[in-house]
Formats: structure tokens, C-alpha cells, sequence
């Protein structure tokens, strides 16, 4: 039982971290939806294993995103953190010819097709998650969906599109998922 309660405390702890990194002032206000699915996103990647064959340049875990996309400015301020094995975040623009380029695709507005089009020209294993923001889930590439339930964000798991890219998602962030966003 103590397992099952320090992801959810980890979690937490992390996202009040990068939420409230800026110091006590805005630790008292609200935190805004984009800054706290930045923070989501970000701990995604803490729970994500990736193949080996998912090379990303060296120092760097690329996470690409549309410029119109309204977590573009919450994950450009995440940018330089560590997140796994020595590597710190960086935000690409999204590009949906160079997918080969990212490691954690976010997929919103009209980007969102042209971009699952390439995805699916990639092979199987690619080693790029996948995280939609509302309106966009119902994709069989889409490995996890972010969305709102009652004035709360939660998000979804689709281990098959996860299998797919090659990667394997811990039960402790499956065990936090929610059926559907």
C-alpha cells in the first residue's frame, strides 16, 4: 500500500514543483490549465520507457509541439530540465516531416492530421509517444490523451498505440489513468 501511495504523491509533488518554481506569489494563485498539462506532460516522460533504438541527440529529449498550440509557451518554460538518463527537455516545433526528430509528439488544432499521416509512415517501434490535448483522442496512434472530468485534468492510456511505438508505460501511471478523458 505504501507503493501504491508514493507515485500519486511523487506526481503531485512534481507537478507543485515545476507549478510553483516561480516563486511564492504564484504559489497562492491558481495554476493554469496549460502549465499543469505541461506538468503532466513532463512526468509522462518520467514513466515512459522508451526502445533502445529511439536515439535522440545526444543531452536532449525532444518534445515537439504545434506553434499554435496552447501548451507551446507552458512546455517552452520547462525547457532545459533534467528528465531522464542525463538528458534535459528541449521544444521543437512540430514538423511533421521530421517526426524522427522527437521523442513525446504533442498533437492539437489542425497540425493534429498531417501530423498523425506521418506518424504512420514511420515503422512500428518508432519510439515517439504520443499525448493529444483535448478534442483529439480518438486516434489509434494517440498513446495517451489529456482531456478535463469534472473541473479536473485527466488523462487516458491507449497501451496498444503504445505498444505500437515501442514503448512500455508503467502500471503506476496506468494505475492513475482514467477510462476516457
Amino acid at each position: 500500500m505504501a507503493r501504491a501511495l508514493r507515485l500519486p504523491n511523487l506526481l503531485w509533488s512534481g507537478l507543485l514543483l515545476l507549478c510553483c518554481s516561480g516563486g511564492a506569489a504564484q504559489a497562492a494563485g491558481p495554476v493554469d490549465e496549460p502549465d499543469l498539462k505541461a506538468a503532466y506532460v513532463f512526468n509522462f516522460i518520467q514513466f515512459v520507457e522508451w526502445p533502445e533504438s529511439a536515439a535522440a541527440p545526444e543531452g536532449e529529449w525532444p518534445v515537439c509541439v504545434s506553434p499554435f498550440s496552447p501548451l507551446k509557451r507552458a512546455l517552452a518554460a520547462l525547457e532545459g530540465r533534467p528528465v531522464r538518463k542525463g538528458r534535459v527537455l528541449r521544444v521543437r516545433l512540430l514538423e511533421p516531416g521530421d517526426l524522427r526528430q522527437c521523442r513525446v509528439l504533442i498533437l492539437n488544432g489542425p497540425e493534429t492530421e498531417p501530423a498523425l499521416r506521418a506518424l504512420r509512415a514511420l515503422p512500428a517501434g518508432h519510439g515517439i509517444l504520443t499525448v493529444a490535448d483535448e478534442g483529439v483522442a480518438d486516434h489509434p496512434e494517440i498513446a495517451i490523451a489529456l482531456g478535463r472530468q469534472a473541473q479536473r485534468i485527466v488523462f487516458a492510456v491507449d497501451t496498444d498505440a503504445a505498444s505500437r511505438a515501442g514503448l512500455t508505460v508503467s502500471s503506476r501511471l496506468l494505475r492513475l489513468a482514467k477510462a476516457a478523458p
